[in-house]
C-alpha cells in the first residue's frame, strides 16, 4: 500500500484525560466544540510529550480545532508513514484566532516538533494523507475554510529527512478528490469548485499533479461542469474501464433537480472529459441522469464500477393519481468507447421503508407499480400498453409494525425481513398473486425473496 502504512491511530489527548478525571470525580456538563478553550490535564506515557510541545507552542491556553470532513476528525492525529510515526495537531491560541498546524515526529523515545505552520482561515475543512510525489511517504494535505468565502484553500506538507516542507497551492476548492485519475501510478489532486457568481467563474473540475520543477502540486488539466450546478451533494470514485478511474459527482441544479456529472481523463486527447453533459441546438444543457429524486450514483452490484441512476415514472392511466405511481430507477454503466449507457439493473426504491425491488427483465414495459403511503404498501400490476391501463395484481409488499404483525395470520404472507431501515420494529412481508393471462409475469416465492433488497 502506498506510503507503507503500518496503521493509523487517532487520539484526542485533552478529551481523553478530561474523561478520566470526570469518571473519578462525578458528572460534568461539558461540550467539546471548535470554540472549547482547553487547559488540559497532563497526559501520561510517551504521549505526554505531544501535549507538552503543543502547550509550549500555544502558550497559556489554546482551542483545539477539529476537521469538519474526511477520515481524520480528531484535533490530534497520530499516524505512521515511511516507517516513522508522526502527530498532526490543529489548534488556535487563547486570544489569537490564527489557526495552527503542529507537526511532531516520534524519534527514539521522544516526540520532537518538526514545525508549526499558521493559516489565516476560519477552520479546518479536512486532513488527507496521500503520497502525491511518489517518494514512498504520505504527504499531509490540509484544507482550510475561509471567513468570507465558500471556497476552501489547500496546503500540502512533505515529510522529508526529519523536516517538513510546506507546499502552497494557489487553487481553491469546494470539494476535493485524491485518486490516480491519469493512471501514472501517482495520486492526482482533483479540485471541484462551484460557480462564483461574483466573478462569473463557472463550476469546474481541476486536476493538479506534483511538479518536480516547482516542488509542489500545480494545475495540469481543467474542465467546466454543468453551468446550472449549484451544489455538490455526493462524490464517489470508481472504475469506468478495467484500467481507468472516474469521478462521479451528484449535483443539485437550478430549479432543485439533480444530475450526475462524470469526470475522467482521456489519454488520447490528453484532457479531462465530462461525457454526460451536452448542449442541444437551443442551448439547453442535456444530461440523461437529470432527476427530481434524491438518488446517488453508486456501485449497486459490487463490481467496482459505479452505476448512474436514470429515473423515470412507471406507466399509468390518465385517471391515475400521479402521486401514487412509482418511479423506476435504471442503474446504468457508461461505455467510454462510444459514450453509451448500458442498463445493469432496474429497481423500484421505497426510501421510506428502506428497501428496493429488482425488476425482472420480463417485467420491464409490462408491469407498473402503485404506492399506498398511508398503508405502507406497494402493489405491482400487469400493464396493458395497448389499452393504457393496469391489469391484474402480481405482488404487494407491506411494511408492518411488530405489534400489528403479531396480529396477522402469517401464513397468508411471505416474510421478507424481520426489520428494515425503518427500525427494528418494522417487518416486511409480501403477498404473491398469479395471472393466467400472462404466465411469464408470475414469480415464485424463492425468486421474490432474491428480488427484495434492504437499503443499508
Amino acid at each position: 500500500m502506498k506510503g507503507k502504512w503500518k496503521g493509523i491511530r487517532y487520539i484526542l489527548l485533552s478529551i481523553a484525560a478530561f474523561g478520566a478525571m470526570a469518571s473519578m470525580s462525578g458528572c460534568y456538563d461539558v461540550s467539546f466544540g471548535d470554540q472549547t478553550l482547553l487547559r488540559p490535564p497532563r497526559a501520561t506515557g510517551d504521549r505526554a510529550d505531544i501535549q507538552t510541545i503543543i502547550s509550549q507552542q500555544a502558550g497559556s491556553g489554546y482551542k483545539l480545532k477539529y476537521p469538519q470532513k474526511g477520515s481524520y476528525r480528531a484535533a490530534i492525529n497520530v499516524f505512521e508513514t515511511g516507517s516513522n510515526e508522526y502527530a498532526a495537531a490543529f489548534y488556535s491560541g487563547e486570544t489569537d484566532p490564527t489557526l495552527n498546524l503542529s507537526i511532531i515526529a516520534h524519534v527514539g523515545e521522544e516526540w520532537i516538533s518538526l514545525g508549526n505552520f499558521t493559516n489565516p482561515g476560519s477552520g479546518v475543512d479536512r486532513m488527507i494523507l496521500k503520497d502525491i510525489n511518489k517518494d514512498g511517504r504520505d504527504e499531509i494535505l490540509v484544507g482550510w475554510t475561509g471567513y468570507n468565502s465558500s471556497r476552501n484553500t489547500l496546503t500540502a506538507y512533505s515529510l522529508e529527512s526529519g523536516t517538513v516542507r510546506e507546499m502552497l497551492i494557489e487553487d481553491t476548492y469546494t470539494d476535493i478528490v485524491i485518486t490516480d485519475l491519469t493512471d501514472d501510478s501517482s495520486e492526482d489532486i482533483v479540485l471541484l469548485s462551484l460557480r462564483n457568481t461574483q466573478t462569473q467563474t463557472p463550476s469546474s473540475a481541476k486536476l493538479l499533479q506534483y511538479s518536480e520543477q516547482e516542488k509542489r502540486p500545480i494545475s495540469k488539466y481543467d474542465i467546466e461542469l454543468d453551468s446550472e450546478v449549484t451544489n455538490f451533494t455526493n462524490v464517489v470514485v470508481g472504475k469506468i474501464s478495467p484500467d481507468r478511474m472516474g469521478i462521479y459527482i451528484d449535483c443539485e441544479k437550478t430549479g432543485g433537480v439533480l444530475a450526475t456529472q462524470l469526470i475522467y481523463y482521456e489519454p488520447v486527447m490528453n484532457t479531462l472529459v465530462n461525457p454526460l453533459v451536452t448542449v442541444n441546438e437551443s442551448g439547453a444543457v442535456v444530461n440523461p441522469t437529470t432527476r427530481k429524486y434524491i438518488v446517488n450514483a453508486k456501485d449497486v452490484d459490487n463490481d467496482s464500477y459505479i452505476e448512474l441512476p436514470v429515473v423515470s415514472q412507471m406507466p399509468a392511466s390518465a385517471n391515475e393519481n400521479p402521486g401514487s405511481v412509482c418511479m423506476m430507477t435504471s442503474w446504468k454503466q457508461i461505455d467510454i468507447t462510444d459514450g453509451g449507457l448500458k442498463t445493469k439493473l432496474n429497481t423500484v426504491i421505497n426510501y421510506t421503508d428502506g428497501y428496493y425491488v429488482i425488476m425482472p427483465d420480463e417485467w420491464i414495459g409490462n408491469v407498473t407499480a402503485l404506492s399506498d403511503p398511508e398503508n405502507r404498501q406497494i402493489t405491482f400490476y400487469t400493464w396493458n400498453s395497448k389499452a393504457g391501463m393496469k391489469g391484474e395484481k402480481l405482488l404487494t409488499i407491506y411494511r408492518f409494525t411488530r405489534s400489528v404483525w403479531s396480529k396477522q395470520d402469517s401464513k397468508d404472507y411471505i416474510l421478507l425481513n424481520k426489520s428494515s431501515k425503518s427500525g427494528s420494529d418494522a417487518v416486511l412481508a409480501a403477498k404473491l398473486y398469479r395471472t393466467d393471462v400472462w404466465e411469464t409475469m408470475n414469480l415464485t416465492e424463492e425468486r421474490l425473496v432474491n428480488l427484495i433488497k434492504i437499503i443499508t
